[in-house]
């Protein structure tokens, strides 16, 4: 399946694919089925929509889109007619009115989630990065029936956290897809972006930088495939060459974290911060890590300065949280946690480490406070609120 979006429109991909009827599966709408109340319309009606998909299918894209309009003026409830012109219209790269057809079909059908990747994806194609990401991340709740659509989707999801430099969040999002064996430069490419927390697009790069971007992008893509060695390997000379390239001792930490060699994790995170030292992720990596290996003590140094150096990151006041409450230092892990909470309320893995804080110090009604908010966050995240 082809992610190449950047060069050539992701709607206009599936279209080329043959995808338009099966890129997403629409559910029929009842309002679809109502009749016209002029007794000429429905055939009309019928008529257009015959001639508009023949038109379709012979390639004849202005034509087609002219009679779905037809169509859509006698049936304004045709939710295939809004579909497929929004294709057609994302086909022609006319994305301003694609994006109005995919609205129209969701007026229609407010919970229909391939229907918000397909608006997502024409929004990311105008430039509306952060409505984009809204409308995908909610298909992605409601759910994209279509492998295809929905591998689609999900890659311009970790795309777009990469761009706005939420990479941890863009991570696992990225594994996702390289575990349903995607194969594609793209991916690649935001591998590459994701592990040395570049917040861009592929093609914003300088072509130098591209290149170095997939290399390292092509060596995660192997590491994660289980060659391990081999990628640790193919770091070593990529570190022989350019000893001293920003976030590349961070990326082979990351690499080497992922499969489970958390001591060489830590010695190049170390080595980053040398190189950096005020590298507050290099730092965090560290005590997360140290305090995965059950080793708090050796956490909180690296937990500490993190929050020093920055103040006004969520993840530092919850790994120095989690660090101090395994230390029995409960009060203060419960003054972190809650800085944590006020940076990223929604984020669901800090209102449990505060609530697991809170039964430490015997707040019971604090305790199950949290423990409810970590449940509707952890509920609405799986399945969405039907709202984007």
């Amino acid at each position: 399946m082809a992610l190449r979006i950047r060069h050539a429109s992701a709607l206009r991909v599936l279209l080329a694919a043959g995808l338009v009827a099966a890129a997403c599966v629409f559910p029929a709408s009842r309002l679809a089925l109502a009749q016209s109340k002029a007794a000429g319309s429905e055939k009309n009606f019928q008529a257009l929509a015959d001639q508009a998909g023949q038109a379709q299918r012979a390639g004849k894209t202005q034509e087609s889109i002219r009679l779905y309009l037809q169509a859509l003026q006698i049936r304004p409830q045709w939710v295939d007619g809004w579909r497929n012109l929004g294709m057609l219209l994302a086909e022609r790269k006319d994305y301003a009115r694609a994006e109005t057809a995919f609205k129209n079909l969701l007026q229609i059908e407010p919970k229909n989630g391939s229907a918000w990747a397909l608006l997502g994806l024409t929004e990311f194609e105008r430039g509306g990065y952060d409505v984009a990401l809204r409308d995908i991340v909610h298909a992605r709740r409601l759910g994209v029936p279509n492998a295809d659509l929905s591998k689609l989707a999900l890659f311009h999801e970790a795309l777009l956290l990469i761009h706005k430099g939420e990479f941890e969040a863009a991570e696992p999002l990225l594994m996702n897809l390289v575990h349903a064996d995607v194969n594609d430069p793209d991916l690649v490419a935001a591998l590459g972006l994701d592990a040395l927390r570049i917040p861009s697009f592929p093609d914003q790069l300088r072509a130098d930088r591209q290149a170095f971007v997939n290399r390292i992008g092509a060596i995660d893509f192997q590491g994660f495939h289980g060659s391990v060695e081999e990628a640790s390997s193919a770091y070593q000379q990529l570190i022989a060459e350019q000893p001293e390239a920003k976030g590349l001792h961070f990326a082979y930490g990351k690499m080497l974290a992922s499969a489970g060699k958390f001591d060489q994790c830590i010695e190049e995170m170390g080595k980053e911060l040398d190189l950096n030292p005020s590298d507050d992720m290099a730092m965090l990596q560290i005590a997360m890590t140290e305090l995965n290996l059950n080793q708090p003590a050796r956490s909180l140094p690296y937990a500490e300065k993190a929050v020093r150096v920055a103040p006004k990151l969520f993840a530092s006041h919850y790994v120095l949280g989690r660090t101090l409450d395994k230390l029995a230092q409960t009060d203060r892990a419960i003054v972190e946690l809650e800085m944590a909470t006020k940076l990223a309320p929604s984020t669901p893995e800090i209102h449990y480490a505060l609530f697991q804080a809170y039964s430490h110090a015997n707040r019971k009604a604090d305790a199950l406070r949290e423990r409810q908010v970590f449940a509707n966050l952890t509920q609405k995240e799986q399945h969405g609120d039907g709202t984007p």
